[in-house]
């Protein structure tokens, strides 16, 4: 048989410590509450130790776990009967088990029966504690059967993944014995992708030997073609189970992946419903939304007697298929952004595409496509693209694009000095929207004094929603935007330094609310809907019409002009931002534009300047659009 995966034990506090009855409580009362404490805590060693039968109370108790998936169990002491004459006393508990496979809790009531063994009380133990129909000989048996998968939808519904069928190879360690070396060979060649090393700590660590351990799933015709008669003479050490999984056709990164439920995952929120082996979401939107898509297993727990026959039925439920997550994603679109991101084939990059009026997540897409997802989790400096939330404030404290601004070659603040990059020289008569337009930091902190420590702060979250806890749908990081607590900190801050932090999502949020005149927090699934969605936050129109001006004029005359020449894009802002590595310091390149409704950020890491590194990704993405 395939073995089981070893459940996860929740422990809850009981009363009582072993062999009590210093407290005047009767000795016997409270062996049965230790017993009941040990085994609530998964200490199941220690709850045999208190019975008359260690060994078989062990092996029942364990049995018990295994064949239950056991979760969690509560076992809650009740009324104590003394024994008299050849009667043992006995103490009457509540159980509230959860069971691998069953999100609703197993209840039922049994008793611990007592006696005096050399004048000491120990459990008498017989099967029928772990339940009263639990006879000698008896199993749990949990017979489920799985709806299909739901899909992942694209916003015209399309899937954006299919159900393949695919064979999952696990270990049953007990089985390797002479074998294991010639396993962890064969399971080291590049076929099957598995850290042999780490693979070995896990069976290392692997309490129960009897538990399956999982390895990796192969899709069938590979198994077939490659793998299944070299694995075949390892059995029953080496299991193969034939099951289906999800594949991702397009947002790979965002869709995820599936695979067999091990004990780590079952142990997650949002696993209820799961059992050991199952098919599971493990990352990406499929274990986001597991209990969505999954839907409910057909389950029947019983307890089957010595004779293999049913004695009583403890959970009778339907299943319930699974639901489509519906997303924002638009394929063609999606497509493109990851074609434009292999543009810098040699170094990281995420691009990430909104609409406008909506904030719906049109594209998003990394270079590469596996590891972290930056353009929704990376934590970056925005460089001068925040100069966009920067002119929000200066604006709203008074001051005009139109008004003067010297550009000049270097800021000292404190005793800091703040230059702009090397590719621009001093423009001593420029106003406030040719500093924009050419990205001049010492134009912009030559403004500090408009602005309060906190100004930065209350405009990024009031106008464009940075630092407000964001729900999309997936995982995110939404900016942070500290106030400042000097001048040199606000000086950082209003070129993009210092403390403040963006993803490429929050850069093309903050250019998709320029061009829409409304902050739409930013969303990637609709079906479900998403509960905790921040509300939309129309800006003023005044302030909305100059930001946009603004950033019209980088286009027509400024910093992205060259870069984002026939692209059609209708404004842009370019941004370099520094950052420190092994002592030297280093660039990534920014940009964010919009092109009728589609706003679009690209981070370039390590990129010499936004218009060089980030230009070429943002032109031909708006070129496709």
């Amino acid at each position: 048989m395939v073995p089981v995966a070893l459940s996860v034990v929740v422990a809850v506090a009981l009363t009582g410590c072993s062999g009590g009855g210093g407290d005047g409580k009767d000795a016997s009362e409270q062996t049965a509450k230790d017993f009941l404490a040990k085994w609530q805590a998964g200490d199941i060693a220690g709850a045999a130790a208190l019975t008359d039968d260690q060994a078989k109370a062990s092996a029942q108790l364990d049995a018990a776990r295994q064949q239950l998936q056991l979760k969690s169990g509560e076992y809650v002491p009740g009324a104590y009967t003394k024994g008299s004459g050849d009667k043992p006393g006995t103490l009457a508990y509540k159980s509230k088990i959860m069971v691998g496979g069953i999100a609703q809790p197993v209840e039922f009531d049994a008793v611990v029966p007592v006696v005096k063994k050399d004048d000491k009380p120990v459990v008498h133990w017989q099967s029928t504690i772990v339940h009263p129909q639990y006879a000698e000989g008896s199993k749990f048996v949990n017979s489920r059967k799985l709806p299909d998968r739901a899909s992942i939808l694209d916003r015209q519904g399309n899937q954006l993944a299919g159900s393949s069928p695919v064979v999952a190879i696990s270990l049953w360690p007990a089985k390797m014995g002479a074998n294991a070396d010639a396993i962890y060979a064969e399971l080291s060649k590049p076929l099957y992708d598995v850290d042999v090393p780490k693979l070995k700590e896990r069976v290392a660590k692997t309490a129960n030997q009897d538990q399956a351990v999982e390895v990796v799933s192969l899709k069938k015709d590979v198994f077939e073609s490659q793998a299944r008669a070299k694995l075949a003479p390892f059995a029953p050490g080496v299991q193969i189970k034939e099951t289906t999984q999800q594949t991702a056709l397009a947002a790979k990164q965002l869709v995820g992946t599936t695979g067999a439920a091990t004990a780590e995952i079952l142990a997650k929120k949002g696993y209820e419903n799961a059992g050991a082996g199952d098919t599971v979401g493990t990352s990406g939107l499929q274990a986001r939304y597991q209990g969505t898509l999954g839907g409910t297993a057909t389950s029947k727990l019983t307890i089957e007697g010595p004779n293999k026959q049913p004695v009583a039925t403890l959970v009778d439920i339907q299943g319930k298929p699974g639901t489509p997550v519906k997303t924002t994603i638009d394929k063609r679109l999606q497509e493109l952004a990851e074609q434009s991101v292999k543009i810098s084939s040699d170094k990281n990059a995420a691009l990430v595409a909104i609409d406008t009026k909506t904030g719906e997540i049109l594209a998003a897409a990394n270079n590469p496509p596996t590891g972290q997802n930056r353009a929704f989790e990376g934590h970056y400096a925005p460089g001068s693209t925040f100069k966009t939330v920067t002119a929000a404030a200066l604006l709203q404290a008074g001051l005009k694009p139109s008004d003067p601004a010297p550009c000049v070659a270097t800021v000292v603040v404190n005793g800091q000095t703040f230059k702009n990059y090397d590719a621009l020289d001093p423009i001593p008569n420029a106003d406030f929207g040719t500093d924009f337009a050419m990205s001049c930091n010492t134009g912009f902190i030559d403004q500090r004094s408009k602005l309060q420590n906190d100004s930065l702060a209350k405009v990024a979250k009031d106008v464009f929603g940075i630092g407000d806890a964001w729900d999309v749908g997936a995982s995110t990081f939404d900016g942070s935007v500290p106030a400042a607590t000097s001048a040199n900190e606000l000086s950082a801050s209003m070129i993009g330094q210092g403390k403040v932090q963006a993803s490429p999502l929050v850069m093309a949020s903050v250019a998709a609310t320029v061009d829409s005149g409304t902050f739409n927090q930013p969303v990637l699934v609709t079906e479900p809907a998403l509960p905790g969605r921040v509300a939309a936050k129309p800006v003023d129109p005044a302030l909305a019409q100059e930001l946009k001006g603004l950033m019209q004029r980088v286009v027509q005359s400024g910093t992205a002009q060259g870069p984002l020449s026939g692209s059609g894009a209708e404004g842009a802002k370019t941004g370099t931002a520094e950052f420190s590595e092994g002592g030297a310091t280093l660039t990534n390149g920014w940009m964010i534009a919009f092109k009728g409704d589609i706003a679009v950020a690209v981070i370039v890491e390590k990129g010499k300047s936004g218009g060089v590194a980030a230009g070429p990704l943002v032109k031909a993405f708006l070129s496709g659009v």
